[in-house]
């Protein structure tokens, strides 16, 4: 059972995985079948969403917390295309790009995750398709998809180059995607860290800022790119960079700044990072 304590709770759903699992993929997927991805808070005793405001909140949480995707992200480009939302949690974006034409394969690591969408779709009424699988090792034939979505997923598997691999396979030639992972060069990812090394004495313990962010990040893997990495492992795949680029939650990035400049920072030092690809 993992224990629910401020600030502890990566770690204890991670030790907890670490116990029951002897290969990182395992324990990846148990930490995940512990702590699905529903939006509600993740100290909270029940993570499940069952019902329909269940999944409406959900939506509700992300998009009024990613101005990309609220703003920006075009859903409806989409219409009438075989869609891979991979790494679907509760089946939010799923049910968006269905609402708006796509024909929609919705894919995780999961059983919770996948009955939850599966759920979501019952319940609007959706014909998606809903598949566990891993993303080191999808279960789709080559070219199968016009385009792949994966939002804040790949950089939690324990092999991210391998994912990319099977994502380009998985697309048809000429095929493209999207993926949102995290950013090594961003102020988040820095600052967060440092204040958990030093204000809060981990450096005295032998963390690092790459093994800190166990402490406050999400998931049992949890890789951070730069936006040369991103393209160079990308383009190792077989898919081309288009754009790449950075943007944050709603929240302003530091405390006290002005909008303007706000909007600046997480254009350029978000923690979140965005590539759009093309397969050659």
């Amino acid at each position: 059972m993992i224990k629910k304590r401020f600030n502890s709770v990566f770690i204890d759903a991670r030790n907890t995985s670490r116990e029951k699992a002897s290969n990182g993929n395992a324990r990846n997927r148990l930490w995940w079948e512990h702590m699905p991805m529903t939006y509600k808070n993740w100290e909270g005793e029940n993570r499940q969403l069952d019902s329909i405001d269940d999944f409406n909140y959900a939506e509700e949480v992300l998009f009024s917390n990613s101005p990309y995707l609220r703003k920006q992200y075009d859903f409806s480009a989409y219409a009438n295309k075989k869609v891979l939302d991979l790494g679907c949690g509760s089946g939010v974006l799923s049910v968006v790009l269905a609402k708006n034409g796509a024909d929609v394969t919705a894919a995780d690591l999961t059983e919770n995750a996948t009955k939850m969408t599966k759920r979501n779709a019952e319940l609007q009424q959706l014909n998606i398709k809903v598949v566990r699988t891993d993303a080191e090792n999808l279960a789709f034939a080559n070219n199968s998809f016009d385009y792949v979505l994966s939002w804040g997923v790949l950089h939690h598997t324990e092999n991210t180059e391998q994912a990319f691999n099977e994502v380009s396979r998985a697309l048809k030639p000429n095929g493209t995607g999207l993926v949102m992972v995290y950013h090594k060069s961003s102020i988040f990812y820095y600052v967060k860290g440092l204040i958990w090394l030093l204000l809060k004495g981990k450096v005295f313990k032998g963390y690092s800022l790459k093994t800190v962010i166990d402490f406050y990040v999400d998931g049992y893997f949890h890789r951070h790119f730069t936006k040369q990495e991103l393209t160079e492992s990308l383009s190792q795949a077989n898919l081309i960079t288009q754009n790449v680029f950075t943007t944050q939650q709603e929240q302003k990035i530091l405390p006290f700044i002005p909008k303007r400049l706000d909007l600046y920072l997480k254009y350029h030092f978000g923690w979140y990072l965005i590539s759009t690809f093309k397969k050659c």
